[in-house]
């Protein structure tokens, strides 16, 4: 069972990460939709599906990030990772979208960790997008899916399927405080 606290957070600690790695500077604006829960939409069309695993003596998180081939969000994460270098082979552009997956990921993954001292992550792999159709397999506590919009035109959904080890009830809840900031790399003149 994953208490109503538990998922509030979990929910909390992807859209934050989405949010943090989607814009970088610049002043654009990312906006996460939260879909109904279970609503996995598995498209059809030149997609990528790049899935990592989070997991802990207690629960295993599968994240699937459904991105489409759309040059808008080609543009913008090959702009993210690679400066001005926007044309990505097949390879190239699967790498940059696993960095950003790995990034996001890496974010919630710092978060669960506060609580969870024992939690890990898989190197992201890619998969059919179809197989999104079939997460029931994995018999799913919570399923939770995420709209997420960039305002250059990129466009993705994130599914966040929880397996709870046997017996197991999840209740935990994370600090929603903004992080203080400490400057960093500014010169003092005396």
């Amino acid at each position: 069972m994953m208490t109503a606290k538990a998922s509030a957070a979990m929910d909390w600690l992807f859209e934050q990460a989405i949010r943090d790695h989607s814009v970088l500077g610049g002043g654009a604006s990312c906006t996460v939709t939260r879909k109904a829960e279970g609503d996995v939409a598995a498209e059809d069309g030149p997609r990528q599906l790049v899935v990592l695993n989070m997991s802990s003596y207690l629960f295993r998180i599968v994240a699937l990030f459904d991105f489409d081939n759309a040059a808008a969000t080609t543009a913008h994460l090959a702009g993210q990772a690679r400066g001005g270098d926007r044309a990505l082979d097949d390879q190239a552009q699967f790498d940059t979208y696993a960095e950003f997956v790995n990034m996001v990921c890496g974010a919630v993954n710092r978060g669960l960790c506060a609580e969870f001292l024992h939690a890990g992550m898989s190197t992201p792999f890619r998969l059919e997008s179809s197989c999104a159709r079939y997460l029931s397999v994995l018999n799913p506590t919570r399923v939770q899916c995420f709209a997420v919009e960039v305002d250059d035109g990129m466009r993705f959904d994130v599914t966040v399927c929880v397996c709870l080890a046997n017996g197991t009830t999840l209740d935990f809840d994370v600090d929603r405080r903004e992080p203080e900031r400490e400057p960093a790399g500014e010169l003092e003149l005396f």
